[in-house]
């Protein structure tokens, strides 16, 4: 090299370096103007001052070269505090002989106060017998940062990794393990050296091997695929597993594939546990109507597409009350279960049988002919028919079925079917009837007379008509019976066959009742009020109202409020009733006969009245229905059964009325045959109470 160029300790001065204070500079020549401008930040230190900084020193840092050579700035102001201790004990090492060269990072201090990360090269050495440190500062903040990201981003992945309870697992492109984590191994069941000489092929169950390889394949192609399927673990039990896959990419190429894994077995569990709830009845694990409903409208979605034709069968369970009265609900819920065992074998693979509520079924016959359905009824009948034994006893119950089959008009097939359900129900029970809109329209009545009910009594709709009865002895008024009558503002002079049964069946029969034996009684009260001689009024009532825990509480109260005395009231019940052998029915009938109030038993002879319980309730009357009394004046059988009534009827120490008496040949022979009292209209049609004058005899 040159000399005039060479850079010497003759060319520094003498006076800087005695004073620190004063500034170093070098004497003019190319190796000042390369200190200078070289993109590296420069220094020299004598003493803890600075005595010479170079401009990308200044630049870095954004102080001024005067800021450093006046003494203004030390260490402590650019340094950051926490690493000052660093910077010193390097200067004490090279100040010590006992390192030649330092190497470090720090924290600077600029001047507006931001850090930055530096890398510092610092060695000793002497100018005019005086030590100096010489040094270079690198801007290291970028380099710092992305190793911190780098830092982080692996303990994110080794977090995500080893922490994660799911599995984590990587794969080459022949399905080989390379790298599984914890929560994999744990799920697995296999060593994590197990898997390292794994595919992941024979883990798959076999009718899931197909769907697995195909979206193994759709990731090697650069896909991201979720999915489901079944593997089995080291022992052998199947885990539902969702799997999530995608590309492992290494240098821009695929070499394999990526995937996270739940183990999702408990979740199906609950799943189906729920599904099960919602959709499946609980007893017989069969579709409820919500999945029935719903397999239905597909059905019908197909017929329009397809052509098919739907079918629904409607079923009810004849007299299924009287298997749960008889061994009770556990036993019946037995039965019901056999029951839908039995509608299941019956029908053809493609139906679905659900359970509605309590004993009503329904069968779905997605594409049939009404033939074929008819011949599905004539099925199920003959199947349930047969005898079961439960607890030791034969029992058999028959079934009212109602067809409903696809037409061009395509109604609700489940309302249809519950009309023709219903309608056999009616007419003959163990067998079914098919959906016509003719049997639709007289459903379609029965839901008006239902709707208009909820306020016939609000709206004072009902009136009763009063029929007298009369002592076949004197030809007096002994007795009069309160009747019902519906006066409907738009249907006009409702029969009460038409809306009573209507009543019973939805629970209004308690409200009517009530308001029947309110008004009769107080009619009774304001009649003998008005100085008439006293008689009974007879007022019927239905298993429902007897069964009703509040019942005998009423008639109290009725008689109280109304003010008429307890003998002088008379309730009806039906021969049927008796039949319900209930602790509540048995205890009604005695409380009310406690009361003082007389009992009679209507229509008797047409049911199966029990002899013990004429004798067990003390009934005081029994009514002769009117078809033996019409039988009379043909000579049939009714006489031999209406005298045989009467004599049994006394011989128990009752009464005997007579109904629908209408000549005088029929009022003869009941006299004769010593019938106590007669109603019918030879003597009076039931009319309004205003409309009725005691001062008529009744003539026999």
């Amino acid at each position: 090299m040159n000399d005039k160029y060479r850079f010497g300790t003759e060319n520094l001065s003498e006076k800087s370096l005695a004073n620190p204070k004063e500034p170093f500079h070098f004497e003019g020549s190319i190796f000042e103007y390369i200190v200078q401008k070289v993109p590296v930040s420069l220094y020299i230190m004598s003493q803890n001052k600075f005595i010479y900084v170079n401009d990308c020193l200044c630049e870095m840092l954004d102080y001024r070269e005067d800021d450093f050579l006046s003494g203004k700035l030390g260490l402590q102001d650019i340094i950051h505090p926490e690493d000052l201790p660093k910077v010193m004990k390097r200067i004490s090492d090279l100040t010590n002989k006992t390192t030649k060269k330092a190497r470090y990072r720090v924290r600077v201090i600029k001047k507006d106060g931001n850090l930055l990360y530096a890398e510092i090269h610092s060695t000793i050495s002497e100018l005019n017998g005086k030590e100096v440190f010489l040094g270079s500062v690198s801007d290291i903040t970028e380099e710092v940062l992305a190793q911190y990201r780098l830092e982080d981003s692996e303990e994110r992945y080794n977090s995500l990794f080893f922490e994660n309870p799911d599995a984590v697992f990587s794969f080459d492109s022949e399905g080989n393990f390379i790298d599984v984590n914890p929560g994999g191994i744990q799920l697995s069941g296999y060593t994590y050296q197990e898997l390292m000489k794994m595919s992941f092929i024979p883990m798959i169950v076999p009718e899931h091997l197909d769907k697995a390889l195909y979206y193994f394949t759709e990731s090697l192609k650069g896909h991201t695929n979720r999915y489901e399927i079944d593997l089995f673990d080291k022992n052998g039990e199947i885990i539902n597993f969702e799997v999530t896959n995608f590309p492992r990419q290494q240098a821009g190429k695929i070499t394999g594939v990526y995937g996270i894994g739940k183990d999702i077995t408990s979740r199906n569990e609950h799943k189906r546990l729920l599904e099960e709830v919602a959709f499946f009845d609980q007893l017989t694990k069969l579709p409820n109507r919500k999945l029935f409903e719903d397999r239905l409208e597909q059905a019908v979605k197909l017929s329009i597409e397809s052509g098919t034709a739907p079918a629904v069968l409607f079923l009810n369970l004849d007299r299924f009350k009287y298997i749960n009265d008889l061994l009770g609900y556990e036993q019946g819920d037995l039965f019901l279960k056999q029951m839908a065992q039995r509608m299941v074998k019956a029908v053809a693979e493609a139906a679905t049988v659900g359970r509605f509520a309590g004993d009503e079924f329904a069968v779905l016959l997605p594409d049939t002919t009404p033939e074929s359905a008819i011949d599905c009824a004539v099925r199920l009948n003959k199947a349930l028919a047969e005898p079961l034994e439960v607890m030791g006893q034969q029992l058999s119950l028959t079934a009212s079925i109602g067809v409903a089959c696809t037409d061009e008009k395509n109604g609700n097939l489940i309302k249809q079917a519950e009309a023709a359900m219903l309608y056999t129900k009616k007419q003959s029970k163990n067998s079914f009837s098919l959906f016509s809109h003719e049997l639709n329209k007289e459903t379609a009545d029965k839901l008006t007379i239902e709707r208009e009910l909820k306020s016939a009594v609000r709206n004072d709709e009902f009136l009763i008509h009063y029929q007298p009865i009369i002592d076949l002895e004197t030809g007096k008024t002994s007795a009069m019976e309160a009747l019902i009558r519906w006066n409907h503002p738009e249907l006009g002079m409702v029969p009460p066959d038409r809306f009573i049964p209507v009543s019973e069946e939805n629970g209004q029969i308690v409200a009517i009742g009530k308001w029947v034996l309110y008004t009769a009684c107080r009619q009774t009260k304001q009649w003998q009020q008005q100085g008439f001689p006293p008689f009974r009024i007879c007022v019927n009532i239905s298993t429902i109202q007897l069964q009703h825990p509040n019942f005998v509480q009423l008639v109290e109260d009725v008689l109280e409020e109304t003010g008429l005395e307890a003998k002088w009231l008379e309730l009806e019940v039906t021969e049927s009733i008796l039949l319900e052998d209930t602790d509540t029915l048995k205890e009604s009938l005695l409380r009310l006969k406690a009361l003082g109030i007389s009992m009679s038993i209507d229509d008797f002879g047409t049911g199966f009245t029990s002899l013990n319980y004429l004798r067990q309730f003390s009934f005081d009357r029994v009514k002769i229905d009117r078809s033996f009394v019409q039988d009379i004046n043909n000579d049939l059988s009714g006489k031999a059964i209406t005298s045989t009534i009467i004599a049994l009827a006394h011989k128990l120490g009752l009464e005997v009325v007579a109904e629908g008496i209408e000549d005088s040949v029929q009022l003869s022979y009941l006299v004769k045959e010593l019938c106590n009292e007669g109603q019918g209209y030879y003597f009076c049609r039931p009319q309004a109470a205003d409309n009725h004058d005691f001062a008529v005899e009744y003539k026999k």
